[in-house]
């Protein structure tokens, strides 16, 4: 079902930390200019590109630059890259390893279901990562991708002989304190992995805009099995030990009308709790369960029951963001309010007891199974659902369509 290749990666011919950075989504305008002050050939002058309507110009010009000066160079024959990112998991304070794979992933639209996607997308933000790829004809990051081993896959494993490349260490690096890129290029063994993954399905776990964008533009600009059908992607097997979700919380700066709790009283109970036991609370909450903290204090809030809902899966309607933002928000008076996110339990509590806030509500990250179960069932999660951690480093692995 899922057709991937081996491909020629453009890379840095000297990675340093200094050009490597996160990826756009997750960069404000406040660390996009310490990173670009950092060095002139950090790759977020491409993947954020200065300028007003230019910007896409000016980030093919600063390409074309790098690749003439050997700044950025084309790898001399396809190949897969492994990917072995070290960090330390935030919610357990414990070193991980996650390990995944560079590949080209040929673009599908969803209903075929060969790529399941589990989030909403924004049209606005589409549009901008468009006009970058139709400028630059590069996809200049990777996207995030989950995919369940076979035995095949599980098997051929033990054959493959990794090449190191390229690594990066540090405690102040982006996205972790280790990255490691390994390739391999053996002819007979890439075309047994790219078997391998024939009756696999993908799961989008980051980079849905960016998946979107090279989808529209496959279709717009190339045909079935053409460069341009192709984005590369990193997957990552499912049962990876390193993989990690945070939980995204969310501050809303109107206060909840006095009565909120009488409005709420018949889908929902509630408990008074201290909010510094509340993380705790939570996580040990037998089923869906989100904390409430106000200037007042926190509480435990759990619905009763999950009466079906028309044309949207029960895995759905069982996460926490959802009913959160479908019944318990418009059942408390808010209305279409305006949210700001945070991954840090302490952070969004800080934000209440300081008054930044007015209130929070605190989320526990949705478990894997979930993400499977509304995305095969073809569901979309509320925005801002998933966080998985850390992202892919930006600055390692770029892929040109040529001209």
């Amino acid at each position: 079902m899922a057709t991937i290749r081996a491909f020629r990666a453009t890379r840095y011919a000297r990675l340093i930390p200094e050009v490597v950075a996160p990826p756009y989504d997750v960069i404000d305008s406040e660390l996009r200019q310490q990173l670009a002050d950092q060095c002139a050939y950090n790759i977020v002058h491409l993947t954020l590109p200065a300028g007003d309507e230019d910007r896409y110009q000016n980030a093919q010009r600063m390409l074309q630059r790098w690749l003439s000066e050997g700044v950025l160079q084309t790898d001399a024959e396809p190949a897969i890259y492994r990917y072995v990112q070290q960090f330390i998991d935030p919610l357990t304070q414990t070193p991980r390893t996650r390990v995944g794979y560079f590949v080209l992933l040929h673009t599908e639209p969803y209903e075929t279901g060969t790529v399941l996607p589990h989030e909403h997308t924004f049209p606005g933000v589409k549009e901008d990562r468009y006009r970058l790829l139709e400028a630059t004809r590069t996809h200049l990051e990777t996207i995030f991708g989950l995919f369940e081993p076979t035995p095949e896959f599980e098997a051929l494993q033990s054959e493959l002989m990794w090449e190191p490349i390229a690594r990066l260490q540090g405690d102040e690096l982006p996205e972790g304190t280790s990255h490691q890129l390994e390739r391999l290029t053996n002819p007979m063994l890439v075309t047994r992995f790219e078997q391998a993954f024939q009756p696999m399905r993908v799961w989008i776990a980051d980079g849905h805009h960016r998946y979107e964008t090279a989808l529209r533009f496959g279709l717009q600009y190339g045909s079935e099995g053409s460069a341009e059908r192709f984005l590369p992607i990193l997957l990552v097997p499912m049962d990876d030990l390193g993989l990690v979700i945070l939980p995204t919380h969310r501050l809303i700066g109107a206060e909840p009308p006095s009565d909120w709790q009488a409005r709420i009283a018949g889908e929902f109970d509630t408990e008074p709790v201290e909010v510094s036991e509340l993380p705790e609370r939570m996580q040990s909450a037998q089923g869906t369960a989100v904390g409430f903290v106000t200037a007042q204090g926190g509480w435990l809030i759990q619905p009763r029951s999950f009466p079906p809902i028309e044309n949207q899966p029960e895995a759905l309607t069982r996460l926490d963001s959802w009913w959160l933002h479908h019944r318990l928000m418009p059942q408390m008076g808010y209305g279409e309010v305006e949210a700001r996110y945070t991954r840090s339990t302490e952070e969004a509590i800080r934000a209440v007891q300081s008054g930044q806030s007015a209130t929070a509500f605190l989320l526990n990250p949705p478990p894997l199974s979930a993400l499977q179960a509304i995305a095969g069932a073809g569901g979309k999660m509320p925005h801002k659902s998933t966080y998985f951690y850390p992202k892919v480093l930006s600055g390692l692995i770029t892929w040109r369509l040529g001209p």
